[in-house]
């Protein structure tokens, strides 16, 4: 896929590459491309600002971490040619939707105090429900496909493969010319020690005890 961008970025060519590429046929105003983990490939970003000037009438959106487009060395930011969105995990009121708990959601939006303050305990069961989960969508649609019976054995499963997944991200964004392995052993260092710095009292974190 690299290679589509390594030549012209019009987009009378990419078009047709990408349709070839991912099998399926590009409409204007009826597919969306998504461009994943756009920092890898830089010249995919810069393609954007073709798409926005030659041919608004696609629908194109780039995902990717911010860090790794900032320390990518040459990356040019379409500055002016793209909107940004950040996505975020889910509120606990977007957890009780996704759990079909609708009524509960609602009551919540509402701010109904007296009604609320009736329905405590049932807050308080979904709220636990929530703080073990988390708002990962993955995690949060395995969860609710065990209800009404919850079983957290698939949830723990996935919190444990992303936490693996962001250790093996943090060599991604360490400067090779400086001692890759023992930056990136302080990395995981540093990461290992959060939550028992989370647990004191005073959650002030101290890189002297890691």
């Amino acid at each position: 896929m690299r290679m589509l961008f390594d030549a012209d970025l019009s987009v009378e060519r990419l078009i047709p590459a990408l349709s070839i590429e991912s099998g399926t046929r590009i409409t204007p105003e009826d597919t969306l491309v998504i461009f994943d983990e756009v920092q890898e490939v830089p010249r995919a970003m810069t393609s954007l600002k073709m798409f926005n000037e030659a041919a608004p009438e696609y629908d194109v959106l780039a995902t990717g971490s911010a860090l790794g487009i900032a320390m990518h060395p040459g990356f040019s930011f379409p500055v002016g040619k793209v909107s940004r969105l950040k996505l975020y995990p889910m509120s606990f009121v977007e957890f009780l939707y996704a759990c079909k708990q609708y009524a509960l959601a609602e009551m919540l939006e509402s701010k109904d105090s007296p009604l609320i303050n009736v329905m405590h305990d049932r807050v308080m069961t979904w709220l636990r429900y929530f703080m073990y989960t988390g708002g990962m969508p993955e995690i949060v649609e395995a969860f609710a496909s065990t209800l009404p019976n919850p079983d957290f054995t698939a949830v723990r499963k996935l919190q444990n493969s992303l936490v693996s997944d962001y250790r093996d991200d943090f060599s991604k964004h360490v400067d090779m010319r400086d001692s890759p392995a023992v930056t990136t052993l302080r990395l995981n260092q540093v990461w290992d020690s959060i939550p028992s710095q989370l647990a004191k009292e005073n959650k002030k974190f101290v890189y002297g005890v890691v």
